[in-house]
């Protein structure tokens, strides 16, 4: 079976922030949405996270594989460092998915704290796990679940692109069915929103314009005060007509 892929994205600086440090790519055509929150301050976040992107889809349509794309998104960022002091300790997360219509298969690959969802039949679920020192916690079983949100070191990467030569890059594989929905977003909207919601979104989005639910989402994100910029982007998987 083969399938028709669309997509959707929307970023925006939130209602605290200065200015906008993420960065968000959607091609539909090539089943692609991705997504980089960066960090290191001003102009470092912003500069960390347009490369990552970049490099990525570069890579991509390159047909390079996931980890590698990944691995080079990295080491560009490191030689920016290297070129510019003024960009020393930038660093971004990077979560990419990229979907094939010709059978549905599917590939994340993560690092850091952004996250990507799926919506399969009724079962909604984070595809990734957060490289964050909270999450390593519990983990370890040293933090309960239930005490993650609003923990003070929950802000903390464990893994960035940027940070070190050496990634760990974590590379998911599956195959997608038709109305499957994939949410990737950054921690800005899931620090304002519960999955529960998320969920609900992405069953909208299966009889909504994509459009309208994402910008949705986006202006929900604001209306609860947005502390941090706030991307999300719905890919969505039907069978073709």
């Amino acid at each position: 079976m083969s399938f028709r892929i669309s997509a959707f994205g929307l970023s925006h600086k939130g209602t605290v922030r200065p200015k906008n440090e993420d960065t968000m790519a959607v091609e539909p055509s090539r089943g692609i949405a991705i997504v980089a929150d960066g960090m290191g301050g001003a102009p470092g976040g912003e500069v960390a996270s347009a490369l990552a992107v970049q490099e990525v889809c570069r890579g991509f349509h390159e047909g390079q594989g996931m980890k590698e794309a990944f691995l080079r998104a990295n080491d560009r960022i490191l030689r920016m460092a290297q070129e510019r002091p003024d960009f020393v300790g930038m660093g971004t997360t990077l979560t990419a998915l990229r979907v094939k219509e010709d059978s549905g298969a599917f590939e994340v690959g993560h690092v850091g704290d952004s996250r990507a969802y799926r919506l399969n039949g009724d079962n909604f679920w984070q595809v990734t796990r957060d490289h964050t020192v909270v999450a390593g916690m519990v983990e370890a079983g040293t933090l309960p679940p239930s005490a993650v949100k609003g923990h003070h070191l929950g802000h903390i990467l464990s893994q960035a692109l940027g940070t070190h030569g050496e990634l760990e890059v974590d590379v998911l594989l599956g195959v997608a069915e038709a109305k499957d929905r994939f949410l990737v977003c950054s921690d800005g909207l899931v620090r304002v929103m519960e999955d529960e919601e998320l969920a609900e979104c992405l069953h909208r989005s299966r009889g909504e314009d994509l459009e309208d639910v994402v910008k949705g989402m986006v202006e929900e994100a604001n209306r609860r005060g947005a502390p941090d910029n706030v991307t999300a982007a719905i890919l969505a998987v039907d069978a073709r007509g």
